[in-house]
């Protein structure tokens, strides 16, 4: 343990990674398993979450910011859907969000609240680009590479044998590559060993090679261990990895692992690595890097001194920049200040700080919602604040003595407020519910005296730093009356969706609009605004943003369960279009955004490839749907591969 190590006051001292697909075995898991090391080394607890926060030693358990100082999502495929910070590793080329859909895999990533480079230029440049003139994000600050902890074995060129990881995709694929026929010719030298699955998605991947030696364990050492044994390290990068000029975890396992490294002509490992490895071009013949992969062999047999002298150079570079150690250590040491430095850009210190009316819809007693509510009110940031939570005044008096014991304990201040959600006839068990607007044009009769309102539905949750953003735009821009974040599509799919879309024209229940996600300054609401609000149910929000031009923020700072849909029950959309249209019809106009809610396959033939990989962790219907929109876009042809691709899964 680093000695010299102190943790702030202020941290808890454990992180988290998202594990996106805990049944099955992936490089995420080496990654996983070198960073508990580096995390060990100095006092820190590193736990494994699923996507939607629930930890995999506790699934009943939703990890906040209670319980971790930040959370480390190693991919791109799914969105924050806990409520505690977060960064994204950037470790991901630039053609795979291409492959996976660029706007929504993009998008993914503006859900967190930070971001962490492994020094590729264009992978940097791309959230910069995401973020530039916006108040809540900055270009990535901190590095975390897809390292290991520190040095494991001291420079030694072991038994002089050229070691080569992998899978071997393109055994899957049926089809034969560059790298494959590279490594059928060097198979036959007897200098190549080769480790890898024996197996995978029930094909032999090494079949028929000489110099397969077995599967390696994903424990953090194991890997190096094999490679110091071998001596030479092969390390071969994808077109897309050299595009982006990242390297993948191979080159600095090698370094680590004490192995002279042959590498192929990545930027990455010329620009930070330089002299201290040896190189092979892979846009020459087959032929021509099998021999300069046997030149370099032999080179490093005859020169054995020399060659040691770069491994002992490459290592000392590593462990400047690159080893996981360093990254933690300098993370964790300035990760209070970014937090802060994070908070003042969106809320500045010097601005007005608008108060905010928090309004808590609950119609009916839950057990459920009302914990939800009390943990999105209680965990905000932004602390100028009066908080109600809004019950139906024929509540039972054991339900409302529930309640009021409940708040009784908080450090948090909830106020009640009772509104008849239902109208009762001359029989009192026959009840109907009113129209969302009559609950509102009551609560904003009885309105508190604040600056800002925000109402959250039952089917809602806000994160808690949801208010410091809101109302952190209201107060930076004073001429802004209205803002909105984007939000975060709950549903019984494992793959969650991001919506920055507004339109009041047509709502679509399984992408709803939301309340939350909304702040309204109270002085700009329409003076008549009760002629229209009353009568409206599910488009009450339209006439809130009347004529405002609508300021996003792009945190997905609310979540919407989608499979519980609120408010319920028969509406007419027409009529209420119509009165609407009446009132302010410039509202229909402010269409914006843009609806992303899963993986479009349509978009290219290769995302189908990519999106099969994962494809055990998607439920059939996320399947059915896929086929479905291809067909109604009219690309059959992507049907029939689509198909055949998950047969083979």
């Amino acid at each position: 343990m680093d000695q010299n190590f102190v943790l702030s006051s202020a941290l808890i001292g454990k992180f988290a990674i998202v594990k996106l697909w805990p049944d099955i075995k992936t490089a995420e898991d080496e990654c996983i398993a070198r960073l508990k090391i580096a995390a060990a080394n100095f006092g820190i607890k590193c736990i494994e979450i699923h996507a939607d926060g629930r930890t995999l030693e506790s699934p009943d358990h939703i990890v906040t910011k209670k319980d971790v100082d930040f959370v480390l999502h190693l991919h791109y495929d799914t969105p924050k859907l806990y409520d505690a910070f977060s960064f994204v590793a950037l470790w991901n080329p630039m053609q795979f969000y291409h492959e996976w859909g660029y706007a929504r895999t993009s998008r993914n990533l503006l859900t967190h609240d930070d971001f962490v480079s492994c020094s590729s230029q264009s992978a940097d440049d791309h959230v910069s680009r995401l973020v530039r003139n916006n108040a809540t994000h900055l270009p990535p600050l901190f590095n975390l590479y897809h390292s290991v902890a520190d040095i494991l074995h001291a420079p030694s060129l072991g038994d002089f044998k050229l070691f080569y990881a992998g899978i071997n995709w393109d055994a899957l694929r049926g089809g034969v590559s560059r790298h494959q026929e590279l490594l059928q010719k060097l198979d036959k030298t007897g200098d190549l060993r080769i480790f890898g699955p024996t197996v995978f998605q029930g094909v032999r991947v090494w079949k028929g090679y000489q110099s397969y030696v077995r599967e390696i364990p994903f424990d953090g050492v194991s890997m190096i261990d094999e490679i110091s044994k071998a001596g030479i390290a092969l390390v071969l990068s994808s077109q897309a990895h050299k595009d982006s000029e990242l390297m993948s975890n191979r080159l600095f396992e090698s370094i680590a692992a004490g192995a002279l490294v042959i590498c192929d002509e990545n930027n990455f490992a010329k620009k930070f690595f330089g002299d201290a490895l040896l190189y092979i071009d892979s846009r020459c013949s087959v032929e021509d890097i099998a021999s300069k992969i046997n030149a370099h062999l032999q080179w490093v047999k005859n020169n054995p001194t020399l060659a040691l002298e770069m491994v002992k150079k490459s290592q000392s570079i590593f462990r400047e920049k690159f080893s996981l150690n360093q990254n933690l250590k300098d993370l964790y040491l300035g990760l209070n200040q970014r937090k802060q430095q994070l908070i003042e850009r969106q809320n500045p210190v010097d601005t007005h700080q608008a108060s905010v009316c928090l309004y808590l819809l609950m119609p009916e007693y839950s057990e459920q919602i009302l914990n939800k509510h009390i943990e999105s009110a209680s965990s905000q940031t932004y602390k100028k604040l009066v908080t109600v939570l809004v019950i139906n005044s024929a509540i039972s008096a054991d339900e409302k003595q529930v309640i009021n014991e409940k708040l009784a304990v908080l450090s948090t201040v909830i106020n009640v407020q009772e509104v008849d959600y239902f109208s009762y006839g001359i029989d009192a068990n026959v009840q109907s519910r009113k129209k969302m607007g009559q609950i509102f044009s009551e609560l904003l009769t009885n309105f508190q005296d604040t600056e800002a309102i925000v109402f959250v539905a039952p089917n809602e949750q806000i994160f808690s730093n949801h208010l410091q953003v809101l109302a952190g735009a209201l107060n930076r821009n004073k001429e802004v009356d209205c803002v909105s974040s984007a939000v975060i599509f709950k549903n019984n799919q494992p793959i969650h969706g991001v919506s920055e879309r507004i339109d009041f024209r047509e709502l679509n229940a399984t992408a709803p609009i939301g309340y939350a996600r909304f702040i309204f300054r109270v002085c700009a609401l329409p003076k008549d605004l009760m002629i229209a609000l009353p009568y409206l149910d599910r488009k009450v929000m339209a006439v809130l943003v009347e004529n405002s031009v609508i300021h996003h923020e792009i945190p997905s700072t609310v979540v919407i369960d989608v499979a519980n849909t609120y408010p319920q029950g028969q509406w007419d959309e027409s009529q209420e279009n119509n009165l609407i249209a009446s009132y302010c019809p410039k509202v229909f106009s402010l269409t914006t955004g843009h609806e992303i809610i899963l993986p479009h396959l349509s978009s290219s033939p290769s995302a189908l490839s990519s999106a099969v990989h994962g494809m055990k962790r998607l439920s059939w219907n996320w399947v059915q749907a896929q086929i479905m929109q291809l067909r109604r876009d009219g690309l059959m042809a992507r049907v029939n591969v689509l198909k055949s691709r998950i047969n083979k899964v």
